[in-house]
């Protein structure tokens, strides 16, 4: 069975050919890797140089440049650094980088802070992964993340994006926001701009129930499955993390062989147009 990992976090001192290492020990086949976070582990009000940008934007293309078809380098976005939304096209041009991160730190995804970065997304036809709900870090920004808030993206139509955790704790909030891009997509789930990553978050006591209503109302192939981990201790988790959704999948919800190829690679495939 082939997986694609969606959600994979680097620290922003590894080699290409280290994370190629850790996803053959790990049973990944492609991967999702993000840069490291320009200002990370400070404070979100204090300033974020152009330097500390470009450093993890050309870390990332160089861990991706090993081997372009396994890594996909996305670009973890500050909104608030100095240069970040000319840095980010340059990395997404130049350095053949292929989306963006983004977690809301003290930001809305619906406010004015973020909208030139949208605009520049939807202009260069990349997509964006974003976190969704309670968050483990980054303070108090938990209320900046909620589900809904994403419902702005109905104003970037040609903007792909997915929601991680499946919005944990409001997994049936996210649902619920797929619906409504669908809608606004003629309730063609192919004309839909939005994917669910469902990468943990959700613990396993919501898991199940998650899953359930994700799977017959979204559909399997705007599901993606994901880690959450680093290239570091991808070994570990990554099977651990297969193994419980397998499981999940195959003998509790029913899925067949053909819809678990989906969810574990297809999904993925499908996000970046392949």
């Amino acid at each position: 069975m082939r997986i694609w990992d969606c959600h994979s976090h680097l620290r922003g001192d590894e080699t290409g050919a280290y994370v190629l290492e850790q996803m053959d020990a790990a049973g990944i086949e492609r991967i999702n890797l993000f840069s490291a976070y320009p200002g990370s582990g400070r404070d979100y009000r204090e300033p974020v140089t152009r330097t500390e940008v470009r450093r993890a934007i050309e870390h990332v293309a160089a861990v991706q440049a090993a081997d372009p078809v396994r890594i996909r380098g996305l670009i973890f976005a500050n909104p608030r650094a100095e240069g970040m939304i000319e840095e980010m096209e340059r990395g997404l041009t130049d350095l053949g980088l292929r989306g963006t991160k983004l977690i809301p730190d003290h930001w809305e995804p619906c406010g004015e802070l973020v909208a030139p970065l949208y605009d520049k997304m939807q202009e260069l036809g990349k997509p964006i992964q974003f976190h969704s709900g309670i968050l483990y870090g980054m303070g108090d920004s938990s209320r900046f993340c909620r589900p809904v808030l994403y419902e702005a993206l109905l104003n970037w139509p040609r903007l792909r994006f997915s929601l991680a955790h499946i919005g944990w704790p409001w997994t049936d909030e996210c649902i619920a926001v797929f619906g409504r891009m669908r809608a606004a997509g003629g309730y063609q789930t192919e004309r839909c701009q939005m994917w669910i990553d469902t990468c943990r978050g959700t613990p396993d006591a919501w898991r199940e129930d998650a899953l359930r209503k994700a799977v017959p109302f979204c559909g399997v192939e705007r599901l993606m499955f994901g880690v959450d981990g680093s290239p570091s201790n991808l070994a570990a988790n990554a099977p651990v993390h297969v193994r419980k959704d397998l499981d999940l999948m195959r003998d509790v919800l029913g899925l067949s062989a053909e819809q678990i190829e989906t969810y574990f690679f297809g999904a993925c495939e499908a996000f970046w147009g392949e």
